[in-house]
Parts: structure tokens; sequence; C-alpha cells
């Protein structure tokens, strides 16, 4: 996701762009995500700030059965991106505390939105990925998807370190 913001740098502060994407993230990647939305470049003071809202549909695998499965995630982008600093030139912006975390513009003015998709991507990502609400699992014992069929493992699985305390007998009961 690459946009040249040369002709959007010489202009003042308060121009913008828009742009429709429609494209994968990471291109690369053999399972990557197609991305469509809206992407809004405006020129500020020191850079360009980067307005997105953008769709996709993230592969993922079901905590509970191992099923893969794809899951709807939006997610709105709101970053400004600076340019680099010319070598040799001192500016205020190069002596900025938070310079280090943001986002650049490359030497040829472009502004690659990648790495920010990815990043946002991976902070909207469940903790647990379930395929569905309703998910039964797998069978801790034979590994049967509990979703497709039932298995003829006892549902309670006991521990041979409790055995001992299965016959003690508490006070006011009867054995």
């Amino acid at each position: 996701m690459n946009f040249n913001v040369s002709q959007l740098m010489m202009g003042p502060s308060g121009s913008e762009r828009r742009y429709e994407v429609d494209e994968w993230v990471p291109q690369d990647a053999p399972d990557a995500p197609r991305v469509h939305g809206t992407v809004k470049l405006l020129r500020t003071y020191q850079g360009v700030w980067v307005s997105a809202s953008l769709d996709s549909d993230v592969p993922w695998e079901c905590v509970r059965c191992l099923a893969r499965y794809r899951q709807s995630v939006q997610i709105v982008v709101e970053e400004e991106f600076l340019p680099q600093p010319e070598s040799g030139a001192r500016t205020d912006r190069s002596e900025d505390p938070y310079r280090e975390e943001s986002f650049e513009i490359d030497q040829d003015h472009i502004l690659d939105l990648t790495e920010v998709v990815r990043q946002y991507f991976a902070l909207s990502e469940p903790m647990k990925p379930v395929c569905r609400t309703d998910c039964e699992g797998i069978c801790l014992n034979c590994g049967t998807d509990l979703n497709q069929s039932t298995c003829g493992c006892d549902a309670m699985p006991s521990d041979s370190r409790w055995n001992p305390l299965a016959n003690v007998v508490f006070p006011g009961e009867t054995s």
C-alpha cells in the first residue's frame, strides 16, 4: 500500500488526497488478507496525517477445535507520517523525542502503509479466536472434533494422583 506524496508534500497544510484501496497486504505473504476501504492523506505542518477505514477477512485458527476460519475485521488508522530528516540538516523535527516512534515517508516521497496496517490488524486480533460462540472444541483424550461427532471417552477424565482421596468419607456423609 504505497502512496506517492511528493505533490501533497509541496502543497499547503490542509491539502488532502483520498484513495480507495483494494489489495493484498502484505503482497508477498501466501495467506495475506485482502484489504479494502478508504484512505485519506492530509498534509500537516510536519508531514502527512493518514486516516484510513479498512475492512478485511483475516484467517485465524480456532483455539478450541483448531479449525481454520476467516473472520471479518475492521480497523481505523489514525497516524502521522513524517519525512525522513535530510542528512546533515538540523531541524526541530530531528530533536523530537517521539520521532523514533513515528512512521516515515522515504526519500522518494513514498508513504508505505503496509506496516501500519499489519500492526493495526495485529492489535485487532482476538486473544482467543473462536470459530463460533458455541464451539465444542476437541476431546482431550482422543482428539475427536466434538462439533462434528461425539466420542466414547469418559466425560470427566480423572487424574490418578487424586485416586487415594476418592474413598475418603467426610463427617456427616455415609459411604
